[in-house]
């Protein structure tokens, strides 16, 4: 991906982080459908899928607030969270707080492909918001390190933006989008909305088993594990 694009992601994230959650709880904050209930109907299914996944130790990818964290903790022995923007970890941080969860968090603030983690390292990933933002070489980096931090019979669980008819009369599959902040802050991001046909073509590229927990008009879930893992 175009550094500056990146860069002008990061800036984007960093300066959502106090509003990022409106999107899920009231249905704002995106630049494309503009109905809210899509997203909060949408959010609350994932919320559903997210109870129940996840134990032992477990990575939160791509962490933002953590807005997760209460519906897979309670089965964690240890969970590490990641994120490269220093705002969305911060607010994460105090999530983990307010839940008296610190003491078994491990927070990382990281690019996810300038810190390799040690193989072996996790039973349970999730991996929220990530996939959609990475171009195809850039996908094919991240699975090639997902297989190498799960243990054997570690799983999966992706959320991201789903791409359908509805998402279509707004938006294009993949490319640049223009943000909003609250306050009409604009920035530049790229977007790749993920299909039905992604979730095959990662069974058959990347040798995973999949399964679609969830395919909504906004929002999507996908379980898998790794074929011989």
């Amino acid at each position: 991906m175009d550094p500056l694009l990146r860069k002008n992601m990061l800036a984007y994230y960093n300066e959502r982080a106090s509003e990022y959650e409106e999107a899920y709880r009231l249905g704002t904050g995106t630049a494309s459908i503009t109905d809210p209930a899509v997203f909060t109907t949408d959010a609350a299914s994932l919320a559903g899928i997210v109870d129940q996944f996840g134990h032992g130790d477990l990575i939160d990818l791509a962490c933002g607030t953590g807005y997760w964290l209460s519906h897979y903790a309670s089965r964690c022995t240890s969970i590490t969270l990641l994120d490269q923007s220093e705002q969305m970890l911060a607010q994460c941080r105090m999530k983990a707080q307010a839940l008296s969860l610190t003491e078994r968090c491990r927070f990382i603030q990281a690019d996810f492909f300038g810190h390799p983690l040690d193989p072996d390292s996790f039973d349970s990933a999730l991996i929220g918001f990530f996939v959609s933002h990475l171009t195809e070489p850039e996908e094919a980096a991240f699975f090639d390190s997902l297989k190498t931090m799960l243990r054997p019979a570690g799983r999966f669980l992706i959320l991201d933006s789903a791409w359908g008819e509805l998402r279509s009369r707004f938006n294009v599959k993949a490319g640049r989008q223009e943000r909003r902040l609250n306050d009409g802050t604009r920035f530049e991001i790229y977007k790749r909305y993920l299909d039905a046909d992604d979730v095959n073509r990662w069974a058959e590229i990347y040798k995973v088993t999949t399964r679609i927990e969830h395919f909504g008009p906004g929002l999507c879930a996908v379980s898998g594990s790794f074929i011989g893992g």
